[in-house]
């Protein structure tokens, strides 16, 4: 006879709950094996093994269980990349209750271990938290409240490499609570809470990569001590060095020259052994700080470590600062008696050659001085002479000088090497065929999609190129083919690629074509990256200047709105917003930095007036924009008002443009914006609603 109905579900029951509880018994047994073997491994071994327990389906468990086992190991284990990617995404997506609770049991592990592990955790909690979100005040005073003990007690037990590391990333939370919060308070008190809570023990005060964490709480005491040169110990550069390089606006004007270079060599260093000078070389160009004479010291010095080149081999010109101008050329006699190494340079370090003779040009084009370049230029000589590597990168850089001294440097000479007297002679004749007066041609159709479907045409040739191209149906004619070349090209490398969509966009604007046309051009701006420069410094995907992209972008958006109206109208709209959106933000940031840089009071009056003259230009040309959005004010008003809520944190920044976008809007987009945007936008937005709304007025 069967069970009954009753006492089969029973049974059904209590084998689901012992098959659960088995399980989750099992997962949490084996869980705690492949981590003990990840954090003895390396990255790549880790990662495989936290692949194999499908670690990141549990992240809480795997987090108590390294805990642990760190605590356990000691110097044993290692918490690698692969960790910290589950950790990164498991405390960015914390409620308040759980963050608290998951803050106090690393808290409690950063009190009774002594491994850099806990340290690790911690800088990728404070760094990735939702810290500064609504509600969540309590997580902060509760990290404010126990963080200064943890700083404290890894300085006493003579690791200092973990307790400034952690009081970096302390500093930065600070700051940002100060600057975002709700609650805004002044410098000071970050200064007076800092020296009160955290600077307890003397030798903090007196120990430099201390004194540089804590002087950006912005006390002038601490800042003033930094314009003296300081030993900085080997075990701490690399830390400080990534320090200097988020704040390099501050620091630059803040250390001693001496430290400046010792750190930004090792930035250098550590770069260029990475492969990540195009990053270096953006982030350098976009800080619109004049730091040239450090640059040129710094690029010797991690040169001469990483390449392992002797003094007498590469040559530092001295006192760079104040020499004039023609004994920088002078040098060039010296240089040119360098005599070619037979260095047998891998493929490897070749590339890397390639890559900082192409930083060297990137950070020389935005010095001011003209001596500065010239020395940038020598030193791309001195490079080529000692590797016999007479590459186009000195070529590059030579040609790039002054008509003027280019001839003079040639004059110099002339006495010379054969090999430096031909590079001389290249840079020169290569600078003339670029300057020399274009006649007029009009090219077949034939002749450009030959062009188009050969392998060695560049951007730059292409828009030489089309420049000719002056009758309607050989426009037509090649339009498959420059689409096709639009689509293929990497992209995101030169501003020759925002001037050639410039012109594909005047050559087929008021044409059956101009709707195609367009759909190429945003398609590939986006997908390139040329709206996104407000990321984290250093992602940029542009090679070039920062104001100059800007100034090209908002002329891509001016040319669409003139050639390509009907368009913009019917189908491209949104988008069309959107690319504005991104350039309006860009500015807001341009204008910020360069505000910054002119407050720090180290630039000379030439500089200033430039900085000046670069904010008015990018001030006025997105609000050009928004005057041609005015023109055709029945598509752009419902869609303003999402600009301005994408803008509006730093909207005092371009309050023009803000004023004219929001007389623009609907009428029920200052009510939407006062009631849904998030808490510290809706704040900004009420503080200048009030000088928008006067800005609006008519003046009768």
């Amino acid at each position: 006879m069967g069970d009954a109905p009753e006492k089969k579900r029973r049974k059904l029951t209590t084998a689901l709950k012992e098959a659960i509880g088995a399980q989750s018994q099992k997962a949490e047994e084996n869980i705690e094996k492949p981590i003990a073997l990840a954090l003895i491994s390396d990255n790549k071994s880790a990662q495989d093994l936290l692949n194999k327990v499908q670690a990141s389906r549990r992240p809480q468990t795997v987090l108590e269980t390294t805990l642990k086992l760190c605590k356990e190991k000691k110097s044993e284990a290692h918490v690698e990349e692969a960790f910290l990617s589950i950790f990164r995404k498991h405390f960015s997506i914390l409620g308040i209750d759980s963050a608290v609770s998951c803050w106090k049991l690393i808290e409690e592990h950063l009190n009774e271990s002594e491994s850099p592990n806990e340290i690790s955790i911690a800088n990728e909690f404070i760094n990735t938290a939702n810290l500064l979100g609504h509600g969540f005040g309590v997580l902060l005073q509760t990290i404010k409240a126990g963080l200064p003990n943890v700083i404290q007690r890894a300085w006493k037990q003579d690791r200092k490499v973990y307790s400034l590391s952690i009081a970096y990333s302390f500093m930065c939370l600070i700051l940002a609570k100060n600057t975002y919060g709700d609650n805004q308070t002044d410098s000071s008190s970050v200064s007076e809470y800092w020296k009160s809570e955290v600077l307890k023990e003397k030798s903090m005060r007196k120990h430099y990569g201390m004194k540089m964490i804590s002087a950006m709480s912005g006390d002038k005491e601490l800042i003033e001590s930094l314009g003296s040169p300081s030993e900085i110990s080997e075990d701490q550069l690399e830390l400080l060095s990534k320090v200097f390089l988020n704040h390099l606006e501050f620091f630059s004007v803040s250390l001693h020259e001496t430290n400046s270079i010792q750190l930004l060599s090792k930035v250098i260093e550590t770069h260029l052994e990475n492969n990540q000078l195009k990053v270096l070389a953006a982030r350098v160009r976009s800080s619109e700080i004049e730091n040239s004479s450090t640059l040129y010291s710094a690029v010797i010095t991690a040169s001469r470590r990483f390449f392992e080149i002797s003094e007498t081999d590469l040559i530092l010109i001295e006192d760079l600062k104040t020499i004039k101008q023609k004994e920088v050329m002078k040098q060039l006699a010296s240089i040119s008696a360098v005599c070619p190494k037979s260095r047998t340079t891998s493929s490897k370090n070749h590339k890397k050659l390639e890559e900082l003779f192409d930083f060297i040009q990137k950070v020389a084009d935005k010095t001011q001085e003209t001596k500065y370049l010239i020395a940038f230029s020598l030193l791309t000589l001195n490079f080529s002479l000692i590797f016999d590597d007479f590459n186009s990168g000195c070529l590059k850089t030579l040609k790039s000088l002054p008509e003027d001294v280019l001839e003079k440097l040639v004059k110099i000479g002339k006495d010379s090497s054969e090999k430096v007297k031909k590079v001389l002679m290249e840079a020169k004749a290569s600078a003339e065929e670029e300057k020399a007066p274009k006649k007029f041609t009009n090219r077949s159709g034939a002749e450009i999609i030959e062009k188009l479907e050969s392998d060695d045409v560049s951007t730059a040739d292409l828009l030489s190129l089309l420049q000719d191209v002056h009758l309607p149906e050989t426009r037509k004619e090649i339009f498959d083919s420059l689409v096709k070349f639009a689509e293929d090209m990497v992209g995101g490398e030169s501003l020759s690629e925002i001037k050639l969509f410039n012109q594909i966009i005047e050559m087929y604007g008021g044409t059956p074509l101009e709707s195609l046309a367009l759909q190429i051009v945003f398609s590939r701006v986006a997908a390139d990256g040329w709206t996104e420069m407000d990321q984290t410094p250093g992602t940029e995907k542009s090679d070039e200047s920062w104001f100059t992209v800007l100034v090209e972008m908002i002329s891509l958006l001016e040319t669409a709105m003139k050639s390509a109206k009907s368009s913009i109208v019917k189908s491209y709209t949104a988008i069309f917003c959107q690319l504005f959106s991104q350039v309006l933000k860009n500015t807001q940031k341009f204008v910020r930095n360069s505000l910054n840089a002119v407050a720090s009071r180290t630039l000379s009056s030439e500089m200033e007036t430039l900085f000046v003259l670069r904010r008015h230009k990018l001030i006025q040309g997105v609000s050009r924009l928004v005057d041609g959005m005015k023109r055709n004010e029945s598509y752009f008003s419902m869609l303003t008002a999402s600009i301005i809520g994408d803008a509006v944190f730093y909207g005092s920044d371009s309050l023009l443009a803000m004023s004219k976008l929001h007389s623009l809007a609907d009428k029920n987009a200052s009510g939407l914006l006062a009631t849904n945007l998030p808490v510290v936008e809706r704040t900004r937005y009420k503080k200048f609603l009030s000088t928008i709304t006067r800005a609006s007025k008519r003046v009768y």
